[in-house]
């Protein structure tokens, strides 16, 4: 490491530390002892759980400390120590435990004593089963990542698991972050430790809304060992010789947190993901010192796309001789395309002709010529290959990296690249950009999957551009028309149409895809009470991938029928259900997908013989004057009814502040969707 020589020759401690200490670390220990059961650890009392509780999360404690390794510089070891009281079959899933682990060609991470227990209280006394090595399991997830996997045998209702693991790494930009909060499950004590040398600084993120129990640091002193690689007369690394052992008492930082009775995160409708606002800790390594001088070694936009643009695994094969597509691109233009014409032709070529097997996976697993085989791969192979063939057909093209929805949100301000796990491709044609994903079937030139439309992505090129997909950036309309008649046949009759939106239209296109228009035609009917006939059912532009869904039917109601009052819902159906937000009170933002507005139609000719008894009244509603609009416009002309009911949101996310007022709104939108007309028969 070439920060360990001046370290070597100045011989000084380091004094730079990570937080002036002003407190004592605090001497409160755990509530429990790893491996030492009695049967009055099965039953557990605490205010954060009750009868819904699947799962509770009993102690979970981390620790993270430094050891100098020999590559002359530092490993970082992550302890981890879980006890968990299983109460029924819904938390089963808690005895599986995933370690992600890091690898590249320099080195990788490696785990070390993991073991496990699964403790039974059966006729008041304590049975054990514990994890077998065998029962470890590995499996690689991508270049980078691969997966130590283990689950704790004899596992049933009522069991207590206890599990620990320790890991061993040298790659210090990915300190683990410490979750204090799961996202299902109640946990009563998580504590984490870190303890870091003073050549080492970290930034320190916390994100949250809980409390912390317990915040405390101490400075201490450590004595690190480090092996130092031995080098030849040039200052190379000599593999013929032996390093040199280098001994180091450097300061500490030693820090603590800690908190107690933390509810589960209890995710509900419109969240983007968890993962942007668990209660956790993470850390960002910015600089070190070597005795001598500080060294800022933090990533920059610019260092990551140039690894990014050369990494055969990613940009390094948009750059070479691709001559061989050539090929290819005879098959899906003509000489006289335009540059869109032929853009469009590509994409729908590689839309209709590969299947997305990984669509979280940014890397080029085998290479674009064995993909071009096997028509199949991850979103990263395919819409680089996408980019590839519009390369070659003299279409400026780029990656583009960014993180979906429940992945999480990523930084604008560092790059850090596992915080991204999708890849789509730019193409600029004549002062235009189009932002193109090739593995969603049906979905339109220039269109993105709504999962995309996370914020901050970036554009991997020699100058590594911000760009931002914003949820308030779409918008979804949908428009019904629904007009009732007497036919010739006396009878009361109607038709119904329905354009939906873009994302309506998508989804209805998949569902149709991998059933069959019959199969959705058949579900039409099924909506709708045997009071409702519905037939002739037409939809349309549901193979285009760029139109919009039509759909049509003809309607025949027959509670008119040898009645002399009817209660009609004139929605339709089409109203909403239920609202959304259930939960009095939310701890965090509302996120919406996108803008919706979503507009109803009715004309409707009074039958004959009948007379409006009851008619709901208008309502207008401003969601923040300015957020969204709800109207329910009925009267009555002459013999017809006519009707308008429209419900719009115009903004994505709502801060918590926002909540009551907007549940407040879909309340009462949904309470007037559910009012009907009454009609009564004429003496």
């Amino acid at each position: 490491m070439k920060y360990l020589p001046a370290l070597m020759k100045t011989g000084l401690y380091c004094m730079l530390l990570l937080y002036p200490a002003n407190k004592l670390l605090a001497q409160e220990k755990p509530p429990i002892s790893f491996g030492n059961i009695t049967p009055n650890d099965f039953t557990i009392n605490s205010p954060v759980i009750d009868s819904n509780t699947s799962a509770v999360i009993i102690a979970d404690i981390g620790n993270t400390r430094f050891e100098g390794n020999k590559k002359g510089w530092f490993d970082y070891i992550y302890k981890r120590q879980t006890r968990i009281k299983i109460i029924d079959k819904k938390g089963f899933d808690l005895a599986t435990v995933i370690l992600s682990l890091y690898q590249n060609k320099d080195g990788k991470e490696k785990t070390e004593n993991i073991s496990g227990v699964t403790y039974n209280l059966e006729n008041g006394k304590i049975t054990e089963t514990k994890l077998n090595s065998k029962d470890i399991f590995e499996e690689k997830t991508n270049k980078n990542f691969l997966n130590r996997k283990f689950t704790l045998p004899g596992v049933k209702e009522g069991s207590i698991i206890e599990y620990t693991y320790t890991i061993r790494s040298e790659f210090l930009f990915l300190l683990p972050s410490w979750e204090f909060q799961n996202s299902a499950y109640p946990v009563l004590w998580s504590d984490f430790i870190i303890t870091i040398p003073s050549m080492l600084n970290y930034m320190v993120n916390f994100q949250g809304s809980q409390k912390l129990y317990i915040d405390n640091e101490n400075e201490g002193k450590e004595n690190y060992t480090i092996k130092r690689p031995a080098t030849n007369e040039d200052g190379l690394i000599s593999m013929n010789e032996v390093g040199q052992l280098i001994s180091i008492k450097s300061p500490t930082i030693i820090h603590r947190w800690v908190m107690k009775d933390v509810p589960g995160f209890n995710v509900e409708s419109y969240i983007s993901s968890p993962e942007n606002f668990i209660d956790k800790l993470s850390f960002q390594l910015y600089r070190t010192y070597d005795g001598e001088n500080y060294h800022d070694v933090a990533n920059t936009w610019s260092k990551l796309s140039e690894g990014l643009m050369k990494d055969e695994d990613f940009g390094a094969p948009l750059k070479e001789d691709n001559q061989w597509l050539q090929n290819i691109l005879n098959e899906i233009c003509t000489p006289g395309d335009n540059e869109l014409q032929a853009a469009k032709k590509i994409y729908y070529y590689m839309q209709s002709n590969y299947t997305c097997t990984q669509h979280y996976n940014k890397y080029i697993n085998t290479t674009l010529k064995d993909l071009v085989k096997k028509k199949n791969g991850g979103v990263g192979e395919i819409n680089l290959l996408l980019a590839a063939l519009l390369i070659q057909r003299k279409i400026v093209a780029l990656p583009v990296l960014l993180s979906t929805r429940e992945f999480g949100r990523n930084s604008p301000t560092y790059p850090y690249i596992e915080k991204f796990n999708y890849v789509i491709c730019k193409a600029s044609i004549k002062g235009a950009d189009y932002y193109l994903d090739a593995t969603k079937p049906f979905l339109g030139f220039g269109k993105l999957p709504q999962e995309c439309y996370n914020g901050h992505a970036r554009l991997i090129t020699e100058d590594p551009q911000a760009v931002y997909f914003m949820p308030d950036s779409i918008n979804e309309a949908r428009i019904v028309g629904v007009n009732i008649f007497t036919n010739d046949k006396n009878e009361i009759a109607g038709t119904y149409d329905k354009t939906m939106g873009i994302y309506e239209s998508l989804d209805t296109k998949t569902r149709i895809a991998k059933t069959s228009i019959t199969e959705y035609s058949s579900a039409i009917k099924e909506a709708y009470t045997e009071e409702i006939q519905v037939s002739n059912i037409k939809v349309d532009s549901f193979q285009s991938p760029e139109g919009l869904v039509l759909v049509k039917f003809n309607l025949l109601l027959k509670s008119f029928d040898n009645a002399n009052l009817v209660y009609f819902s004139p929605l339709m159906g089409e109203g909403l259900k239920k609202n959304p937000f259930v939960a009095e009170d939310r701890n965090y933002p509302v996120e919406m997908p996108c803008k919706t507005d979503y507009q109803y139609f009715l004309n409707m000719e009074i039958p004959k013989g009948f007379t409006v008894d009851e008619l709901p009244k208008q309502l207008r509603l401003k969601l923040n004057e300015n957020d969204g609009i709800f109207e329910y416009l009925a009267t009555v002309n002459g013999n017809m009814i006519q009707l308008k009911c429209r419900l719009a949101v115009w903004k994505t996310v709502f801060a918590n502040r926002d909540y009551k007022t907007l549940r407040e709104f879909y309340s009462l939108a949904i309470r007037k969707e559910g009012e009907q007309i009454v009609f009564k028969k004429m003496k």
